[in-house]
């Protein structure tokens, strides 16, 4: 078993790769890449497929089964997986630890044979494996490695949101007291204006409107003693 490959259970104060960029107080917690292991299964296939031509061209793609190891990169830490792939070119994926939905762990034929395996991770809402650890060694070991972070990472978001409900302090209720209170002061200043308001707006009796006019019936009367 190569020691690149190898699972590495404390390379927390290990140095990055150069092509990864780490968030502040992000930590690898383990590197590895597929391990040469899986290219025996290929070679013993070609061999013997060679009867039938098909073996040839199995066993030609063997070198760049060989680059595609060397250029193929697998990285753990504390937020988040990291898989960087590409002979020619390089492409970079990654999955944050606490968008983790399920993890998968399957061995192949040659794998039960040389002891390697894969992960697959797949995320809420995706059709599939979102990302994937292919032919490595010791894969259920990495992938409880990935559980245990993934359970940390959400026990300490639940602990933050824990926080941020705590009950407020005695200063906290007093200055909350004293904040209703004025606020109910206020309002009863604003009640008594509009009630002195209303007062002095309200018309008062004069003694020319107490004086009645006289009635229908005095006037006939009157009228009667004229005639």
């Amino acid at each position: 078993m190569s020691d690149a490959a190898t699972a590495k259970p404390d390379v927390g104060a290990d140095e990055p790769p150069e092509w990864l960029s780490l968030d502040p107080g992000e930590a690898v917690v383990w590197m590895g890449r597929p391990a040469f292991e899986t290219l025996y299964g290929t070679i013993l296939s070609g061999l013997l497929l060679t009867v039938v031509l098909i073996g040839f061209l199995i066993l030609l793609g063997v070198p760049f089964a060989y680059l595609r190891i060397q250029n193929t990169d697998y990285v753990v830490t504390s937020e988040s997986l990291y898989v960087k792939s590409g002979i020619f070119s390089t492409n970079i994926e990654t999955v944050d630890l606490d968008r983790i939905q399920n993890t998968e762990y399957n061995r192949s034929f040659w794998g039960k044979q040389f002891d390697y395996g894969s992960i697959s991770v797949s995320t809420a809402g995706s059709s599939g494996a979102e990302i994937s650890f292919d032919g490595i060694p010791d894969a259920p070991a990495v992938r409880d490695r990935i559980t245990e972070l993934q359970r940390r990472r959400s026990e300490r978001g639940e602990e933050d949101a824990s926080d941020g409900d705590a009950p407020a302090s005695a200063a906290q209720l007093t200055e909350l007291v004293e904040e209703v209170r004025a606020t109910r002061e206020a309002f009863e200043r604003i009640e008594r204006r509009l009630a002195d308001g209303e007062a002095s707006e309200t018309p008062r009796t004069t003694d020319d409107d107490a004086v009645s006019t006289p009635s229908s019936t005095d006037e006939t009367g009157d009228d009667r003693a004229d005639r």
